[in-house]
Order: C-alpha cells, then sequence, then structure tokens
C-alpha cells in the first residue's frame, strides 16, 4: 500500500498543474488595459484581428486615398501700371552689380528713427540708403541669417539676391513722384489707399514716392539660369510715416531654386538702428521662399504682395513743414520793409512805445518784443538775459506769432539742413539793430510845459482846446489835440483830456481819447466806445491791454499808453488830477509837422510857428509864448467834442516871474524842486509841493527815457562766417568800434577759447552740437551786444576734401558740419575709410581677406568667391518633369540633377517624408488675429530740459536695443510739470511691445521686461548720436526704480495662446515652453502611440500602426491594448505539459531505483514471525 502511494503522486502533481493552466481558457477571456496606472494582458480569440491602412499617392495619376489638405486661394496682386508708356524711366547697365543714380527727396525718407537723404537701387533687389554719396555698393549676397536689428547698412529689400544683367536681357524701370502739395496722380492714390487699407491709417497722405520694377530679371550666372523674375517696389512716405509695398507678378517669380546654391534670398527691410522686419517668406523652404507671388499673406489676404511699415514711431518733418509754410505764403509786399529794424536793446525797446513786450517761448532766458505796421510788416525781436538783441525776425501779424515762431522751428531751429533756412529768410528776412531809429519824443506835463519834437521846452498855460500836432507823409496822417483846465483855484491851466487821429491808406481813421476821472484815473475811449481792458497773465504785473486793428492799447495803474499801426506812440498818465503826455513819431514825420509841438527839422530855433507862417525866437518872454500858444486853439469843433464847462473870457495866466517876486513864499514851497524851474512854476502857481515833485518827477522820466532810447550798446566786427578743420587750430579777431569793451563767450567750450580784446581761438575736436556766442559788454554803461557766427566745422580725412558750401547742421545749434568730396580711395560721410574690396560680403562661407578681397567659392561651386554658382553639368535633366500631383500640400517638385534627373519634393516643414504627405514635425503658428500690445509706463526724470521728441528718441533707442528686441513704439510722451528753467524734468512714457509666437519674447515681456528697463536706464547710453537722425536719442535719464516701471497691459500664455493657430493637419496642437515660444507640436512627437506603437501624423489626425513584441500584440487606436499571441499561448502549454511529463518520468524513474535498491535487505514480518515455530 505504501509504495502504491507514493507512484500516484507524479500524476497528481500534473493534473493539478494542468488545470491552473486551462482554468483561464474554460472560463473565458479577461481582458487588461494598459494606462498610466496599471498594465493588462488580453488574450483574444484566435479570429480577432486589427488592420491599420495607410494611404499612399499615386505616382502616376495623382490621387490618393486620403487627399491632402488643400488652402483656399486668392488671385495674385497685379503690379501697378509699369513702362515708357506711363513715364517711367528705364535704368540697366548690361553687367554684373550695378546701382542706379541717386535719389534726395526733399523731404528725407524716414526709415527706423533716422530720417534718410540719399537712396539708389541695385540689380540685386535692394534699395539702400547710405550714409554719404561716396558710400555706394551693390551688396549682392544677403546675410544667412536673415536682417538681426545689427545690420550696418540700411536698406529695404524687395528681393535680395545675385542678380545679373550682364546677358543683355531684362531691365529695370523706375519713376519719382512727388506730391508735396496734394498734387493728384491716380498711381499715388492707388499707393494711399493700399496703405489705408492693410495697414489701418486711415489718414495718409503720401508726399513722396518712388516706383521700382525689376523686369525679367535674371539669377547670377545669366548664361546658365533658367526663369526670370519680375516684381516691384513701391516705396511711400508722408515725411513723418513710410511703408514699403512689394508686388510679385504671379507666375513671374521663376528662378530655379536648384540653381541657387545658398538658397539666402531676403526680403523685408533693415534702418540700419535696430529696426528690421524678415518677411514671413523667408522662414519657409528654400523653394517656396523663392515664389513670393505664391505666398498668401493671411493678414492680407491676398497673393504676392507684402506691405511693411518702415519708420520705427511718427515724427514731424520739419522740411515738409516748411516747404508747405512757404508754398502757403502770399506775395509780401517788400516795399517799407528796409525801414524796420529791432531796438539794440532790451532797454531801448521798452522805451519805444511800438514794441510791446509779449510771452512767446522763444527760449529760456529770453525776452521778446514786438511791433506791428500795416504798411511797413511787423517784428518780433529777442533778448537776452543781458538785455542784449539775439535775433529779429519780420512776421505777418505777431498777435498770431505761435503760427510765425512755429515756421521758424520748421524752416530753422529744427531743421537739419540750412537750404531750408535760407528759404525761410527769403520770405521772412531775418533783421538786426543796424537801421534802428527810436521816435522822435515830445512831452506836455504839469501846468503845462512842454518840450517840443526839437527839443525845445516852453511853459503854456492857455484854456480851450489846442492842436499838439498835425503830421502827415504819404502813407499816413496824424493828428493830436489837447484840452486844458483851470488848475483848481490857481490862475494856471493843465490837460484834462486828449485825442489822437490816425489816417492810413490800408486803414480806416482811428480815434483814441484820454478822458482825465477823478482819483487820477483816466477813461480811454477808441472812436467814440468806451476801452475794455483785459489783463494778459503774461504780460507784466498789473499791465491790461487793449488789441485791435490798428492800435494797441495799454494800462498800468493811472497810465494809458496807444500805439497807432505801429508808427506813433501815445503815453498819458494821471497826477495830482492833471494829465502828462508824451508823444513820438517816426522818421517819416520829420519837416512834416506843426501845432504846439514845434516844426520838427532838428533846428529848435524855429520850433514856434504860428499857423500863419510867423515864428518866434527861443528867447522870447513868457507873455509872447503864451500868445503864439493862443494861436493853436481850436475854434471849431475839435477831437474831444463840445465842452460840459464854460471858459472865463480874457483869461491871462500867471507868469514865472510874477510868481517870484514873493521871495520868501517861494523860497519855502520850492525848497525841495533843486533848481528844477518846472517845479518851481507848479509848485507856487497852485501851492501844492507835490505838484511841483510830480512834475520834477516826470521831467526827469522823459530825460531818462531820451536817454535811454539814444544809448546803444557796442558794435561788433569781425568774421560772420568761422570755418576750421577737425584737429586744427584757427585763430579769428573781433573788434568794437565802442570803448571800453570787454568780450566774453556766453557759454564756455573746450574747443573755443576767446579773450578780453577779442581774440578767438578755435580747436574743433568733435563734431557735437554747440552754439558759438561772442558777447561784447560796455563796463560803464552795462549794455550788450551778442554775434553769432556761422560755424562750420569740417571733419574730412583731408582738408582738401571740405565742401564748406554744403553744410548740414548738428542738432538744434549754430554749428554747421561741411560736406566731403571723397576720392577713389576713400569713402564714409568723412571719407574716413579707406576703400577696400571686403566692404560688400563674400559668398557664405567665403572668406575676404583685406587688401586682397574674396578667396576661391567653395569647392562644389564656381566664380570669384562673392559670386558664386553651381558647377556646369551637362543638360541631362532639360526635357525632364515633374509629375502631376508628384508633391502633396503644397511641397514643391523639381528635377534633382543628383539624384539622376529623378523628381524630388521639397516640403512645408510639418511634414517628414519624401512626398510630403506624413506630418508630425513642429512648426511655429501663425497668428490669426491681431496681437494686443505689452504696454509699460516708465517715469523718467532729466536735467537736460529735453524736449518732448528728444526724450520720445531717447526712449525708444534704449528700449529698441534690450536683450529681445520687442520694442514697438512709444504712444505717449507727456511732462508732468513745465519747463522753468535748467530744472529737474518729470516725464511720463507710455512705450508698447509686440508679442511674437517664436522665441523668448513671451517670456521676456511678461516676466522680464521690468527688470530689462530698469538696468537699460541705470547709464547713459554707449552711442553717438548722428545728425541725420532727427531729434537728440542720448538724453540722460536719472536711475530707474522697479517703481518707475508700472505694467499696463500683458497677456497670459492661455491668453496668447487664443490669437495663434496651427495651419496644417488636423491634431496639432500648441505648446509653449520659456525660450522656444509658442509651437505647433504633433501628438506623434509627445508618445501619442503607445507600446511602441508607430505613429504617422495624417489628414485626418495622427494614426497609430501597432507592433508586437515579446509574446504580446498591441491593439486599439493608440495601441493601449496588449494580447498574448495565440501561437504563444499554445506554444507555452505545451511546453509546460511537456516539462511536467518530463519531471513525471524522472520522478517515476528516480523512485524505482531508489525501491529497487532497498530490496535486499528487506524482511516481511510475517517471515520472521514464523520462523520459531
Amino acid at each position: 500500500m505504501r509504495g502504491a502511494h507514493w507512484r500516484r503522486v507524479p500524476w497528481l502533481f500534473l493534473s493539478c498543474l494542468c488545470s491552473c493552466l486551462f482554468w483561464p481558457v474554460v472560463l473565458g477571456t479577461t481582458s487588461l488595459r494598459t494606462d498610466s496606472k496599471r498594465s493588462t494582458v488580453t488574450l483574444l480569440p484566435s479570429t480577432t484581428s486589427k488592420t491599420l491602412t495607410t494611404s499612399t499617392p499615386s505616382t502616376s495619376t495623382g490621387t490618393s486615398t486620403a487627399a491632402p489638405v488643400s488652402l483656399k486661394t486668392e488671385k495674385g496682386v497685379p503690379l501697378f501700371p509699369y513702362g515708357s508708356r506711363v513715364g517711367d524711366q528705364q535704368f540697366v547697365r548690361w553687367t554684373l552689380d550695378f546701382t542706379s543714380p541717386l535719389f534726395k527727396p526733399q523731404i528725407g525718407f524716414p526709415l527706423g528713427s533716422s530720417l534718410h537723404d540719399l537712396l539708389y537701387f541695385t540689380d540685386n533687389g535692394q534699395i539702400i540708403f547710405p550714409e554719404s554719396e561716396y558710400k555706394i555698393f551693390s551688396y549682392p549676397n544677403p546675410p544667412l541669417g536673415g536682417f538681426t536689428g545689427q545690420d550696418p547698412v540700411a536698406l529695404v529689400a524687395p528681393f535680395w539676391d545675385d542678380a545679373d544683367f550682364s546677358s543683355r536681357r531684362g531691365t529695370i524701370f523706375y519713376q519719382e513722384y512727388e506730391t508735396l502739395y496734394g498734387e493728384y496722380h491716380p498711381l499715388v492714390q492707388q499707393v494711399e489707399s493700399w496703405i489705408q487699407k492693410f495697414i489701418n491709417t486711415w489718414d495718409y497722405k503720401a508726399r513722396w514716392t518712388l516706383k521700382v520694377t525689376w523686369d525679367s530679371a535674371r539669377a547670377y550666372p545669366a548664361q546658365r539660369s533658367f526663369g526670370t523674375n519680375t516684381y516691384q517696389a513701391i516705396l511711400s512716405t508722408d515725411g513723418s510715416r513710410s511703408y514699403a509695398l512689394f508686388l510679385y507678378q504671379s507666375g513671374g517669380m521663376q528662378w530655379n531654386v536648384t540653381q541657387r546654391p545658398s538658397n539666402s534670398v531676403l526680403m523685408g527691410f533693415s534702418s540700419g538702428d535696430g529696426h528690421y522686419e524678415n518677411s514671413p517668406v523667408t522662414l519657409l523652404p528654400a523653394w517656396e521662399k523663392y515664389r513670393p507671388d505664391q505666398f498668401l499673406n493671411s493678414s492680407l489676404g491676398v497673393r504676392g504682395l507684402q506691405v511693411y511699415r518702415l519708420h520705427r514711431e511718427e515724427r514731424p518733418n520739419p522740411r515738409l513743414r516748411c516747404l508747405q509754410w512757404l508754398k502757403s505764403q502770399p506775395q509780401w509786399p517788400h516795399w517799407g520793409w528796409n525801414r524796420l529794424s529791432c531796438p539794440c536793446s532790451w532797454w531801448q525797446g521798452l522805451q519805444d512805445l511800438r514794441f510791446q513786450p509779449i510771452s512767446i517761448g522763444w527760449g529760456l532766458g529770453s525776452r521778446q518784443l514786438c511791433s506791428f505796421s500795416s504798411w511797413r510788416g511787423g517784428v518780433c525781436c529777442s533778448y537776452g538775459p543781458w538785455g542784449e538783441l539775439l535775433e529779429g525776425w519780420r512776421v505777418q501779424n505777431p498777435w498770431q506769432f505761435d503760427q510765425e515762431l512755429e515756421a521758424q522751428n520748421w524752416c530753422c531751429r529744427w531743421n537739419d539742413k540750412p537750404s531750408f533756412c535760407i528759404l525761410y529768410q527769403q520770405w521772412r528776412p531775418r533783421i538786426g539793430c543796424a537801421g534802428y531809429r527810436p521816435l522822435r519824443p515830445a512831452w506836455m506835463f504839469g501846468d503845462p510845459h512842454i518840450t517840443t519834437l526839437d527839443g525845445a521846452n516852453y511853459t503854456f498855460n492857455g484854456l480851450g482846446d489846442f492842436l499838439l500836432v498835425r503830421a502827415k507823409d504819404g502813407n499816413s496822417s496824424f493828428l493830436l489835440q489837447g484840452r486844458t483846465a483851470l488848475t483848481g483855484s490857481a490862475q494856471a491851466s493843465n490837460f484834462i483830456a486828449f485825442a489822437a487821429q490816425y489816417n492810413s491808406t490800408s486803414l480806416g481813421p482811428i480815434m483814441v481819447q484820454w478822458l482825465l476821472k477823478p482819483n487820477d484815473t483816466i477813461q480811454a475811449r477808441l472812436n467814440n466806445q468806451t476801452v475794455t481792458f483785459e489783463t494778459n497773465r503774461e504780460d507784466a504785473e498789473g499791465q491790461e491791454t487793449f488789441n485791435t486793428t490798428g492800435v494797441v492799447m495799454t494800462r498800468n495803474g493811472s497810465l494809458v499808453s496807444a500805439s497807432f499801426d505801429g508808427t506813433v506812440t501815445i503815453s498819458v498818465i494821471a497826477l495830482s488830477n492833471i494829465l502828462h503826455a508824451s508823444c513820438s513819431l517816426p522818421e517819416e514825420y520829420q519837416n512834416r509837422t506843426e501845432g504846439l509841438l514845434g516844426v520838427w527839422n532838428n533846428n529848435p530855433d524855429d520850433d514856434f510857428r504860428m499857423p500863419n507862417g510867423s515864428t518866434i525866437s527861443r528867447s522870447s518872454s513868457e507873455e509872447m509864448f503864451f500868445h503864439y500858444g493862443m494861436t493853436w486853439r481850436i475854434n471849431e469843433t475839435s477831437l474831444l467834442g463840445k465842452r460840459d464847462d464854460q471858459l472865463p473870457a480874457n483869461f491871462t495866466p500867471v507868469f514865472f516871474s510874477q510868481l517870484l517876486r514873493n521871495n520868501s513864499l517861494s523860497e519855502n514851497l520850492a525848497s525841495e524842486c533843486n533848481g528844477n524851474q518846472q517845479c518851481i512854476y507848479d509848485t507856487l502857481a497852485t501851492g501844492s509841493r507835490s505838484t511841483g515833485l510830480h512834475t520834477s518827477m516826470l521831467f526827469r522820466q522823459y530825460q531818462e527815457m531820451n536817454a535811454t532810447l539814444n544809448q546803444y550798446p557796442p558794435s561788433i566786427e569781425g568774421d560772420r562766417v568761422v570755418e576750421a578743420h577737425i584737429g586744427k587750430t584757427k585763430l579769428f579777431q573781433y573788434t568794437s568800434s565802442s570803448k571800453n569793451v570787454t568780450f566774453i563767450l556766453r557759454d564756455n567750450n573746450t574747443d573755443c577759447k576767446l579773450f578780453e580784446n577779442g581774440t578767438l581761438l578755435w580747436t574743433p575736436t568733435k563734431v557735437e552740437p554747440f552754439t558759438l556766442e561772442i558777447l561784447a559788454r560796455n563796463v560803464k554803461n552795462n549794455l550788450s551786444s551778442v554775434l553769432q557766427p556761422k560755424t562750420v566745422v569740417c571733419a574730412c580725412k583731408a582738408e582738401s576734401q571740405c565742401l564748406y558750401n554744403q553744410t548740414s547742421r548738428v542738432g538744434n545749434s549754430s554749428l554747421e558740419v561741411a560736406g566731403c568730396k571723397c576720392d577713389k580711395n576713400t569713402f564714409g560721410p568723412y571719407c574716413n575709410l579707406s576703400t577696400d574690396l571686403c566692404e560688400e560680403a563674400c559668398f557664405p562661407n567665403v572668406t575676404c581677406v583685406r587688401g586682397k578681397g574674396c578667396e576661391a567659392c567653395p569647392p562644389h561651386l564656381t566664380g570669384d568667391g562673392r559670386h558664386c554658382a553651381a558647377l556646369e553639368t551637362p543638360l541631362l535633366c532639360q526635357n525632364k518633369s515633374c509629375p502631376v500631383n508628384y508633391c502633396h500640400n503644397h511641397g514643391h517638385c523639381y528635377i534633382s540633377q543628383t539624384q539622376g534627373c529623378q523628381p524630388t519634393c521639397t516640403c512645408p516643414p510639418a511634414f517628414t517624408d519624401s512626398r510630403c504627405f506624413l506630418a508630425g514635425n513642429s512648426f511655429t503658428p501663425t497668428i490669426s488675429l491681431e496681437l494686443p500690445l505689452r504696454i509699460i509706463q516708465i517715469s523718467l526724470s532729466e536735467e537736460e530740459n529735453a524736449s518732448a521728441a528728444e526724450v520720445n528718441a531717447s526712449v525708444a533707442y534704449r528700449l529698441g536695443n534690450l536683450e529681445v528686441r520687442a520694442f514697438f513704439r512709444n504712444s505717449q510722451v507727456e511732462r508732468i510739470n513745465p519747463i522753468t528753467g535748467r530744472t529737474l524734468q518729470h516725464w511720463k512714457v507710455t512705450s508698447t511691445f509686440r508679442y511674437r509666437p517664436r522665441g523668448p519674447v513671451i517670456d521676456f515681456l511678461n516676466n522680464r521686461l521690468v527688470d530689462a528697463i530698469v538696468e537699460a536706464f541705470l547709464q547713459a547710453p554707449n552711442r553717438r548720436w548722428k545728425r541725420s537722425e532727427g531729434p537728440r536719442n542720448n538724453v540722460v535719464f536719472h536711475p530707474l526704480s522697479r517703481e518707475d516701471v508700472r505694467s499696463v497691459t500683458a497677456l497670459n500664455v492661455s491668453t496668447l495662446e487664443t490669437y495663434f493657430k496651427c495651419d496644417g493637419y488636423e491634431g496639432y496642437r500648441l505648446v509653449y515652453s520659456p525660450h522656444s515660444g509658442v509651437t505647433c507640436v504633433s501628438p506623434c512627437s509627445q508618445g501619442y502611440c503607445e507600446h511602441g506603437g508607430q505613429c504617422q501624423h495624417l489628414p485626418q489626425g495622427p494614426s497609430c500602426k501597432c507592433v508586437s513584441f515579446s509574446i504580446y500584440t498591441s491593439w486599439g487606436e493608440r495601441c493601449e491594448h496588449l494580447s498574448m499571441k495565440l501561437g504563444a499561448f499554445f506554444g507555452i502549454l505545451f511546453g509546460a505539459l511537456g516539462a511536467l511529463l518530463l519531471l513525471g518520468v524522472v520522478t517515476f524513474v528516480v523512485l524505482r531505483f531508489w525501491g529497487c535498491s532497498k530490496a535486499p535487505y528487506s524482511y516481511p514480518l510475517d517471515s520472521a514471525e514464523a520462523s520459531p515455530q
């Protein structure tokens, strides 16, 4: 029994093992799914299978089971009409590399932050803006990396690649359109409408336009190239903004890309100062970027058109504004202008009532006086801090001087071209004080004491209305009358009213009346209407003005003055209930006056001429003067109308000799008159000491006024033009005809030294803005004059190259820089660069050796090192062509000579196969909508009194050179406190930046922009300002903190992604990384297929081809399921059974053997027990 039990053990074990193995089959199928959390194994019935179908395009019919994606096609844009039939000029040279004549638009051309004066086009599809006339190159090889913002040459590139016209085929047409004053031209109007439509600039009006058409241009080398290109570039500017339109003839861009060894064609522009843009076409495959006529601009919705905004920020154009102002000016009456001049000093002008102080903001520390005459024109004069005359300008209407000043700024102050200022001065001649002549004054004061126009003094105490002066010349006439009344209870009279009437050929009669009122007040009437004065905050404290055609009146307390047409002035003051007056006449009335103010002929002896022509002597008695004065009494109605009071009959005043008879009374009352006869008379006649003192004070003031009017500052004689070559010392000598004069410089300059004797030494060391002003000062009377000579520096390499008659202004200063005439061995703005063959780039990857030129072309190319082409090969593939629809999804098919004339595809960046069918590569998304801007507000401060334009340019320069170039423009520059001398100025600048999907732009703008701005303003920019750049861009600002930079608008990544889309097969999705930006990524590159499945991105989306591995087979849409192979299952089963069987046999044998070996030593129990019996 024991042996039998052990023999059954192997079979029992085998039976249990089999049951375990077959149990899953008996119970059914167990499925296990694989995902991120668990793995499963699925056993499928043998009849289950998964089929993956991949469609492959047919090479013969061009069809496929899954059609490639088709994009919407739009018609190409036609070129603007060109050729001789539309007035174009033709320019071509049958040679390799040539340049056009220079274009010199009057208003310049804005590009980036600069205003360029020169431009030319080349055969290689560029329009170049050179620094000077002597830096003219054709630059056949564009940079491989495209424009970067660090480009040394400013240019616009519609199709920059090496062209060749040496085969005498193809040509270039061009036409320039100048519409400075709104002239109509249909092409210009069409360009304007396109710019308005595509740039959303609805107020754009072109002032200068250039059209250049490259017609049938061949690639280098022309003798072996196939296909031609026809395209067009339009440059347009309104003086402040500039745009470029690139138009490509539909089907006309036929260069063979396989013949372009570098595939480096470049489209776009670079300003040379950091502003640039590469065409999106340049990011496409080589075959596609050589077909810009087929490129669909998603933002424009058309093919074959590219539009660029060339200016960095909008700036006023002084040249255009000046030309338009000059065009608007009527013919100016030149007669009479030579009689108009400025007072030679500020104090002289204040005493000349023809000139009125006004505030026009001419400059820091300057003061202005203006005068206007309807028949002589007007003049405004500016004076410096020492009262010296700075400059004077003739004007049409000084009361609208803002417009006049603006025109002067456009043409002179803000214009870097002196020629515009010369044009301005032809219409507004600049004047000094050489012809200035003060008015001739006469006075009537006290109980009336009269000083005639020739300076004779007498006292006249008549009662009534009197003719003071009547004057007339060919252009005008003037009449002044006065009314007297008794002085209180005294036997004397005084003036209580004046009336003046002015007539001219250009104005109607103007009458002004001064009427004495109680409390020393004056009622002023104009043409019988009471004058209402207005307070002008810009005028002196307490002064009120009234301004109308032909007359300007001012009131300051009890003083009321009138200036008639800038010709005659009357000033009346009320003191002690008496009117005192001064009258000033121009020299035109000399020898043409009569009345109580005498005959003005510079001879006081005949001043006392009566109406009948007889004359009394200057030494006549008081009684004779009284009778003389009464002859000028007006018996008919005067300008003052009828009197309200009744005059006594036969009035005779008390005379001075009668008053002196009471010696004790006279000495007591007149003790404070200091011997002044007029003071003594009025004191004794009225018994009032204050009346006499007022008379004395007025007499003294009138004398001082007359002295000031006839006192002139020192003259300055010497060179009006100062020229010097940089680095060399020049000596100039200045002198003065006046005595006690010393010379000084207003502003110290290290390059200039002026000695007190007028010797000037100038050693120019740099070309930077400065103004040379030489002051001559009289040490006795402190009167000063200033001379600002035209200062011209020549920075040419050799002095013989200097063109002192061709200059440009350096900033807002008097310094001008001379032009240079370079020889054949030099070039550059100052001829400071030696001609070198390496100035033009060699062919890519070819080294240029200074002094020798380009080395040899790469081994597989031929040429001179600057122009390289593929080696000439037999035309084996000339008759070969690509099958129809050989390449899918806008792939480009060409016959490859290197692959045995087989068709070859160049695919868009998303595709991975050779036929442009399978996608999967990552690419940059397109922008579906206009991206919002990133907006920053910066609070700045500076101490240079910079203008808004200068602050704008300086901030734009710094922001445009940040670590990541994303700056767009400054939308607002605002001064937040007014200018008050050289004090700290605060500014608020709103700056905008452009988001871009590619590169670190988004991360930089959202996370690092504020710190970058703070760092950019820590130090002054290490850059020299160019005179051609308009407002200077090197203003030094105070350092910023993070609190000074405020974020206004920022978009997070999720918001930005709504503006991007992936144009291509379905299933692509946007992926963002701080370094790479936003990228269109296929799921295939992110493990879309599991368990080793092969991913293919098809038109309908990603698809997986599942593969087997080990004992499993994957299946499902993403190969997410695993199944054990049936063959593997039975193999394992029978293998296990075989192993068990073998194990059983071995066990049996072992047990059997073990049983046999124990037999000789075994005894049955029953035998042992039986033997004793």
